[in-house]
C-alpha cells in the first residue's frame, strides 16, 4: 500500500545558495545530508514539519530550467501552505523575492502567489479560505 510521498527532489546550480534561500527565507531546516564522491554529488535533505526536499548539487551542471512552461511535461511546482499569503508576501517581497503572480484569490476560496527560487523554479503559497 501506498503511505504518501517521501521527498521532493530539485536540481541545483548552487548548493549553498539553495539551502541559503530555503533555511533563512522559507522556514526549512536541513534534516541530513549524503555525499557520493564517485557522482560528486552533494545531497542535502531540508525538512518543513513533515515534508521533505532534496536538493541535489551537481557540479558544472548544464542545462535549462524548464519551469514556468505549461506546454512541457513534468513536475510544475511545489506548494507550500501558509496561514496568510498577504504577509508571507509582504515578508518575502522585503528580501527582495521577486513574485510572478501577487496575491490572488481564486473563486472565494483560496487565496495563492509564486514566486522563484535562486534556479527558477516556481513555488507557489496557499491559504485556504474556507
Amino acid at each position: 500500500m501506498i503511505k504518501r510521498i517521501d521527498h521532493t527532489t530539485i536540481t541545483v546550480r548552487n548548493l549553498e545558495r539553495s539551502i541559503d534561500f530555503y533555511t533563512r527565507l522559507l522556514g526549512f531546516t536541513i534534516d541530513h545530508e549524503m555525499w557520493i564522491p564517485e557522482s560528486k554529488l552533494r545531497i542535502v535533505f531540508l525538512r518543513l514539519g513533515d515534508t521533505i526536499l532534496e536538493l541535489f548539487g551537481v557540479p558544472e551542471i548544464r542545462g535549462e530550467v524548464i519551469s514556468n512552461v505549461n506546454e512541457v511535461v513534468g513536475y510544475k511546482h511545489i506548494c507550500l501552505l501558509v496561514d496568510s499569503v498577504d504577509a508571507e508576501y509582504a515578508r518575502l517581497a522585503q528580501a527582495q523575492v521577486k513574485f510572478r503572480i501577487i496575491p490572488t484569490t481564486i473563486q472565494a476560496q483560496v487565496r495563492i502567489a509564486f514566486f522563484s527560487d535562486p534556479d527558477g523554479m516556481d513555488i507557489e503559497l496557499i491559504e485556504y479560505l474556507t
